[in-house]
Order: structure tokens, then C-alpha cells, then sequence
């Protein structure tokens, strides 16, 4: 946390440094030395610090407070020049305005220089004590849990073990903590077909301690008995001696060796393969267990990698069954259904329902019901003495530092939440956890969350299986996350009434509201402003029918997320909150023109109750000021165009910066409003049209003619005029685009040649009336590079591939295309097709089409998923 803090403090200096009416009076001899050597120091060795370093918590937190402290005085005076700025008074900003700040800086400087200092002292003494006392704490895991659905794992690594490979192969078990990689892994490993089956067999347990090839490979040695000399210690580092070591032990032997709970990376799954044991084409194999999922490109190509599932409700209630009540108990009817509310509220982790499982063996009906209505059957934190808590909590130690802000900020969306991978970058990015010139992608961070099977996927992206669209936390790994982030006071959830006592708001810079109804009492109002250094008002409890009011009175505040909160109109407040980066509000209103005022905005999201459709009076258009939000990057308006820029004059009206643009109609894609927004890479245009006019699409071409790349391109028809082939011809799109959507537009399928012979395009998107008529026909010259397919309730009947390969085809998804009866042969070299109600003889062709190394998914609402 300490490393997110002085990050922050570096980024709030930085802007004031640039401003000019502080410029006014600072020179290089000014009083006010910048610590830009001091605070790049630090967070180099902590970005530099390996996972398995530990830092000293009590100096870590001492160096968040100091720089949060000195970030909140750099903060509260840009705010006072930004509300000077905006009022046109910054001719008002004196000198003993300057001198005032300068000598509070120089104090409080001095403070966070001297605490850095002791950290990075602290952590050079203290960082393998650290280590090794967590790692006692943590040192075997967790007792053996019983072995309930995971039938369909065991048989997969049976038959691996068993392949006649000639040479060495290792597969990796992967999964969250708690999820029984070790207990599938005994199993498999105690089969009496897989003794006879191997000459040495060895079930080493490598822990986080032990981190390195050279490590692993003298633990292996050490249960093989394998004496050599132990005075010389550096035989004991030197690679190429244990491994001469290990040939000799084994080379001549069909070996298998568990090395389990490995916390190590990439580099050294991949040594271990191909440096550290002998390859002897015996079919020898090593199984390694791991929470961590990291491998790189290389060793993705021969190795196989197991994720382990979560448990479905059915083999939730079974586990729970038989940790609850001794074997044979048959339980009532009512405490079977409260048992099985339980376990469907444990998510499917085999040690959180273990656990719990335990917790109620011997207890009341009434002790059960109590259970079943708490938000969480268990609370994680790290004081916890459970075994599960422990494990859990040390995941979070062992998490790289920098990492920890990501994973805690996780934790600010409620229970069960779908958390779309685009909304959380954009309030990372916002938050200032990371500086976009650099060359860190804000996605990396979520990756690497995802990779540690911390955060779990909810959909993958249809661009590529690698990229995650939407994710969640497991309610445990979210339990400790909101006590972490409760005692680091890094936000805090209102819930209840309870929650928003003064008393729990001091000191917080984040509240997140998961129950707008707290907002409806007076007093609530009152103790959330008497709380001054709010920087994020996260409102992510359920939208409320009617308007509730919202304090706005935190002149700090960088982030409002207030979608979810009605209002009547745009309230006023929000222009004095002259901070504000990343504003997502709904309201009955238009947009002021004092827009312009925010000046800091880079995310713009702006949603009406109603939907705008078009009228006699035309289109509704956001204000003339919205040209003045220089720093701008996204922009959500349905309902809203963007309106005719004024005349190019000293004040340059560019969105220079806009890359996304979504809700708005062809109004908003004009020669004149496109050619003043030179970067954009996204856009989505929604088309209200009454069934009687005829849209030509012809503004497709002025994309054509600003960008030659491209990344999203989405248009939606609604109302479409559904007479067959009233549009001839598609306009073209920018040569270089990735990913078109299209919906209602009605076009033939003979003019999808514009389309397939884009070069770039690897998604593409077919709703509802995007194309009609009961024919398609291409051919593999087209779409030379297309991944995903989607053909969305269409009316074609056949669809025909001329050729022999679909070349770079992944995925395809049919999905209520009930004409459909014909599908090209070459489908069966798709990695993945999914069928979703559709024409019952389609779907019985699909069912007997045999993949060549794919698969088919078929669900229908008509016969048996």
C-alpha cells in the first residue's frame, strides 16, 4: 500500500508543478525542493522486490501516512488554483499564497524522507525474517479434504500419467487456494495402478520458501537420500552439480515426482522440464501444484496445464453433508434446504464449505438459519487462526507489492458483482495507480491478478481466450480484501446504517455505497461530510426508483461513480468538484454547459432514465463547452450527440486526447466533429429509425477517409425498415480495423465483401438484421485474419464455405438463427463453436460433427442443455 501511496503523492506534485500560476513564483533557487530522486528510489525497490520478500508492515504504514498526509496539502492547493483557474482569478494567487504552501510542504517533506528512509532500511534487515516467518506459519497445507467432484479431473491426469509419451512431460494443477489441487493430486498420486506403473515415486512438498531451481532440485535430492558433501554450501547453489546429481539418480529410472504448492514463476516451470531432471524416454512425469498459473509462451506449448473448477451446488451440498454430520446421517427436509442455501453461498470452494462444514457440526436448526442469512458464511481476515484465513491471507502476502493496491480495489464492487475488465481500468487509470506514458498496460495488472487465481473469470473477451472481459472476486479472497482495506483505511463499504458512523469514515479517502437507502437518512449526509479527503464516491448499490440525494460537497474528489443514484437534474455541485477525472451520472436533465469547468475529466459517462429518440425538433446534443474537456479519453452519452465544434481559434478546440465514443447517433459522425477528434479508436452509433425511412449509411465513409487504424466500430439499427435489400451497397471502413458490430442494418449478403477483405478484422459481429437473405458464400481469401464470429438472429438459411481452411477461425457462435440448416465442413476445425437455440436439425448435425481438436457447445430452450 505504501508503494500506491508515494505513486499518488508523485503524480499530485507533478501536477502542481506544471500549473502555471504556481509557476509564477517557483524557480530552480525557490525554496520548495521537489523529491522526485528520493521517491523514485523507493518505488524502483519496491517494484524491483521479488513476491516472496515481505516488507515490514509497521514501516510500511508509517511511509503510506506521511505520503498521504503531504498528498492531501499538495492536493487541497491544486484544487485551490483549479477553483481559481476555472473562476478566471488566478491573477488572485500571491505570493504569500506560495509561501504558505512551501514552508507546510518543506515540513511535511521531511517527514516522508525520513520514513522513507527507515522503510528501505527495514526492508534490506528484516525481508528473510519476514519470509521465514510467514512461511512457518504457513509451512503445510491445509488438513486433506474429502474428495467430491472432481471425478472428471482424476480420470484426465490418469490418462496423462498412463500415455505412452516416450520422454519426460510435466503437467501443472492450477487453481485458487482451497480448490483440492493437492488432495486430487495425493489421490491420483496413491492409485495403486500409478505405484505399479513407476520404479520411484516422490511427493515433495516445495512451499513459498523455497523459490529457486537449485532449491527444488536439492529437495528432491534430499528425499532421494542422496549424500554429498554439506560443508561446501556453494555445491548446494551450483546448477549444473545438482542436476549431474540428479541424472545420476535417475537417469536410469521411470520416475514420478509431485512437486507441490510451488510459488515460483514462469522461468523456473520451464527449467525444471528442461534443465533441472533427466529426460530419459522412460515416460517419466512430474506433476507440480501451483496457485500461481504464469507460464510463458514456450512452455505453454509442452505443457499441460489443469485448472481445477469450482464445485457445482450439488457437490457443494454433498461436501457440506459430509463434513456437517457423521456418515450415514440422513438430515430433515428444512435443514436440507437451509444446508444447501449455505453451501451455494461458499461459491464452490471445497475448503470454505470444509470449513464451514465444520463450524456447524453439532449445531442448532435456529444456529444454521442465522448462518444461511449472513451476507458471508465466513469472514476471512488476517488475524483469523482457521486454516483457510491463514492460507488465504498469506496469497495476499506473497502478492508482489505493487500488485496489492489492484487486488485490494477489487474489493470496492459489492458480493457477487460482474466486474466488466473496461469499467475497472478506466477507475484504475483514474485513481492514478499507474501513469499512461509509461510503458505499463493498465490490462498487465488484471492479468496477473487472473494468472495468481486470485480473481476469477466471469467471460472471456471475443478477441482473443487470453483476455478476460468480465471477472469477479470469490466472496473469500473479497472478505479479506474489505478487512484489509477497512485497516489500511484504503475505502470503506456502506452497507448499513451501522457502516456510516464517523467514527468508521475517519480518516478514509474511498467510501463505496452498496445500499443507496443509507443515502435517505439526514444524519448519514452530515458524518459523510464531515469527512473532508474523499478522493473516490463509488455508488454501486442497486438504482433506486426514485431520486435520492447525494452529499457532493468533497472538493478533493476524483472519482464519482453515482450511475446506479437517480437524479432529477444534473446537480450543481459536481462544477465545484474541480478534480473530477472520471464522472458516471444519470439524471432527468441535460448536461450543463458548465461541463467545461471540469477540466480534469478523462472518462465522461452520462445516462437519461428515458431513452432520447429523435423528434421533429431533431437530435438533442450535448453543450458547446464539452469541446473544452481537453483531457477527455472516453465519453458514454445515449441519447446525446456531440454538437458542432466552433471555429478553430487560439482556444484549439481538439478532443485531442478522445479514443472512445459510444452512444451517440450519426449526428455525431460528421465530417466537422470527427476531423477535431483525431485519435479516436472506438465508436458505437446508435440509429433511432422509423419504418418508413431509409438509412444509407453513407457516414461509414468518413471513418474511412480520418483513420486508416481502427479497434472498434458498433452500430445499432433499431426500429430498422425490415423490406429485403433497400441498402446496395456498404460503405467502406478504415482498412486497418479489429472488431465491427453491426445490428439492424439489413444489408444483402453479397455486399459482405467490403467486409472480408479487411485485413485487420478479427472479430465480427452480426446481430439482429445486420444482413438478410438466406444465403452466404465465402470463400478462405476472405477475412484472412478473422478470430470470433457471431451470427445473432439472422434469417439465413445456408451458410457455404468455398475452400479448405478457415485459416485463423476460433470461435463461432450461432445463436436463435432458426432458419439456419447448413454449415460449412470446414467448421470442424474451429477451436470452439457454440450453438444456442437453434434450428433443432442444425443443432443435431452440430451434436454429430466430429472436431478436429475443438469442441462444440449446444444449449437450447427446446430439448436438454
Amino acid at each position: 500500500m505504501a508503494h500506491a501511496a508515494v505513486y499518488s503523492l508523485k503524480l499530485a506534485m507533478m501536477e502542481l508543478a506544471d500549473m502555471s500560476a504556481f509557476q509564477k513564483y517557483y524557480s530552480d533557487d525557490s525554496d520548495i525542493v521537489w523529491p522526485d530522486a528520493d521517491l523514485d528510489s523507493f518505488l524502483e525497490a519496491i517494484e524491483l522486490l521479488p513476491s516472496y520478500n515481505l516488507v515490514d508492515a509497521a514501516s510500511e504504514t508509517r511511509v503510506k501516512d506521511a505520503a498521504q498526509q503531504l498528498q492531501d496539502l499538495t492536493e487541497s492547493h491544486v484544487s485551490h488554483l483549479l477553483l481559481r483557474l476555472s473562476d478566471h482569478q488566478s491573477e488572485s494567487y500571491s505570493l504569500d499564497d506560495y509561501i504558505g504552501f512551501t514552508f507546510s510542504f518543506s515540513q511535511q517533506l521531511s517527514q516522508v524522507k525520513q520514513e522513507l528512509s527507515s522503510f528501505l532500511t527495514a526492508l534490506n534487515s528484516t525481508e528473510q525474517q519476514q519470509l521465514n516467518k510467514f512461511s512457518s506459519d504457513y509451512s503445510s497445507p491445509g488438513k486433506q479434504q474429502d474428495l467430491v467432484g472432481l471425478d472428471e479431473q482424476i480420470k484426465v491426469l490418469k490418462e496423462w500419467i498412463q500415455h505412452p509419451y516416450s520422454s519426460l512431460k510435466v503437467t501443472t494443477i492450477a487453481g485458487m487456494t482451497g480448490i483440492g489441487k493437492t488432495t486430487l493430486v495425493k489421490h491420483v498420486y496413491s492409485d495403486p495402478n500409478v505405484v505399479d506403473g513407476f520404479e520411484t515415486r516422490l511427493f515433495v512438498h516445495v512451499g513459498p520458501r523455497y523459490n529457486k531451481l537449485e532449491e527444488i532440485m536439492l529437495l528432491v535430492l534430499n528425499q532421494l537420500g542422496v549424500v554429498f558433501p554439506t560443508s561446501d554450501e556453494l555445491l548446494h547453489k551450483n546448477k549444473d552439480y545438482l542436476r549431474n546429481q540428479l541424472w545420476e539418480a535417475l537417469s536410469g529410472q521411470k520416475y514420478l515426482i509431485v512437486l507441490d504448492d510451488v510459488w515460483t514463476g514462469a522461468h523456473v516451470w520451464s527449467s525444471i522440464e528442461f534443465k533441472g531432471f533427466p529426460r530419459n524416454e522412460k515416460r517419466s512425469r512430474i506433476i507440480i501444484t501451483s496457485q500461481i498459473q504464469t507460464i510463458d509462451s514456450f512452455s505453454l506449448r509442452y505443457k499441460m496445464i489443469t485448472p481445477l473448477p469450482l464445485l457445482n451446488d450439488d457437490d457443494s451440498w454433498k461436501l457440506l453433508h459430509q463434513t456437517a454430520f457423521s456418515s450415514g446421517y440422513k438430515c430433515s427436509s428444512e435443514l436440507e434446504k437451509i444446508g444447501k442455501k449455505i453451501a451455494k453461498n461458499c461459491q464452490g470452494l471445497p475448503a470454505a464449505i470444509i470449513q464451514v462444514g465444520e463450524n456447524l457440526r453439532g449445531k442448532l436448526v435456529q444456529e444454521w438459519k442465522t448462518l444461511s442469512e449472513n451476507e458471508d458464511p465466513l469472514v476471512i481476515t488476517r488475524n483469523d487462526d482457521t486454516p483457510l484465513s491463514k492460507e488465504l491471507y498469506f496469497s495476499y502476502t506473497m502478492m508482489p507489492q505493487y500488485l496489492k493496491v489492484f487486488f485490494l480495489y477489487m474489493g470496492v464492487f459489492p458480493k457477487e458483482y460482474v466486474i466488466s475488465r473496461s469499467m475497472l481500468i478506466k477507475l484504475w487509470v483514474s485513481e492514478g495507480f499507474f501513469n499512461l506514458l509509461s510503458e505499463d498496460h493498465p490490462e498487465d495488472y488484471l492479468d496477473r491478478l487472473i494468472c495468481q487465481n486470485i480473481v476469477l473469470i466471469q467471460k472471456k473477451a471475443s478477441i482473443s481466450n487470453e483476455t478476460t472481459k468480465n471477472c469477479s472476486l470469490h466472496f473469500t479472497f473479497r472478505s479479506l480484501c474489505v478487512n484489509e482495506a477497512k485497516s489500511e483505511k484504503f475505502f470503506h463499504v456502506m452497507k448499513k446504517y451501522i457502516d456510516c458512523m464517523p467514527e468508521k469514515m475517519r480518516g478514509q479517502h474511498r467510501l463505496c455505497i452498496h445500499n443507496n437507502v443509507v443515502l435517505a437518512f439526514r444524519e448519514v449526509h452530515e458524518w459523510m461530510e464531515s469527512v473532508p479527503n474523499i478522493r473516490s464516491l463509488l455508488c454501486f448499490g442497486p438504482k433506486q426508483q426514485y431520486p435520492i440525494m447525494l452529499p457532493l460537497c468533497f472538493r478533493l474528489l476524483k472519482i464519482l461513480d453515482a450511475l446506479g443514484v437517480r437524479f432529477y437534474e444534473f446537480p450543481h455541485q459536481v462544477f465545484s468538484l474541480i478534480q473530477l477525472s472520471y464522472l458516471s451520472i444519470t439524471c432527468g436533465g441535460e448536461l450543463p454547459n458548465s461541463i467545461s469547468r471540469l477540466l480534469n475529466l478523462e472518462v465522461l459517462i452520462f445516462s437519461r432514465h428515458h431513452n432520447i429518440k429523435l423528434s421533429k425538433n431533431g437530435p438533442a446534443y450535448l453543450p458547446l463547452g464539452i469541446w473544452k474537456l481537453r483531457k477527455l479519453r472516453q465519453l458514454y452519452c445515449m441519447g446525446f450527440d456531440l454538437p458542432a465544434p466552433p471555429p478553430l481559434d487560439d482556444s484549439n478546440p481538439v478532443l485531442e486526447n478522445l479514443v472512445t465514443l459510444s452512444g451517440v447517433s450519426v449526428y455525431s459522425c460528421t465530417m466537422k466533429v470527427l476531423s477535431r477528434i483525431p485519435m479516436l479508436k472506438r465508436v458505437a452509433v446508435k440509429i433511432e429509425s422509423a419504418h418508413d425511412s431509409v438509412e444509407t449509411f453513407s457516414f461509414f465513409s468518413r471513418f474511412t477517409s480520418l483513420y486508416e487504424e481502427f479497434e472498434s466500430f458498433k452500430c445499432i439499427v433499431v426500429n430498422p425498415n425490415l423490406m429485403p435489400h433497400i441498402v446496395h451497397c456498404i460503405p467502406n471502413f478504415p482498412m486497418y480495423i479489429k472488431k465491427i458490430t453491426l445490428s439492424g442494418c439489413g444489408f444483402p449478403w453479397k455486399k459482405i465483401e467490403v467486409l472480408s477483405g479487411l485485413q485487420d478484422l478479427k472479430v465480427l459481429k452480426l446481430r439482429w438484421y445486420a444482413f438478410c437473405g438466406p444465403i452466404w458464400k465465402i470463400s478462405d481469401a476472405q477475412f484472412p485474419r478473422l478470430k470470433f464470429l457471431l451470427l445473432e438472429d439472422l434469417d439465413i438459411e445456408q451458410w457455404e464455405f468455398e475452400g479448405q481452411d478457415m485459416q485463423m477461425m476460433q470461435k463461432v457462435i450461432f445463436r436463435h438463427c432458426y432458419k439456419l440448416k447448413s454449415f460449412p465442413d470446414n467448421l470442424q476445425y474451429t477451436d470452439l463453436v457454440e450453438v444456442d437455440d437453434c434450428n433443432l436439425s442444425f443443432m443435431k448435425k452440430m451434436r454429430a460433427l466430429r472436431f478436429a481438436g475443438g469442441e462444440a457447445k449446444i444449449s437450447s430452450s427446446i430439448t436438454p442443455r
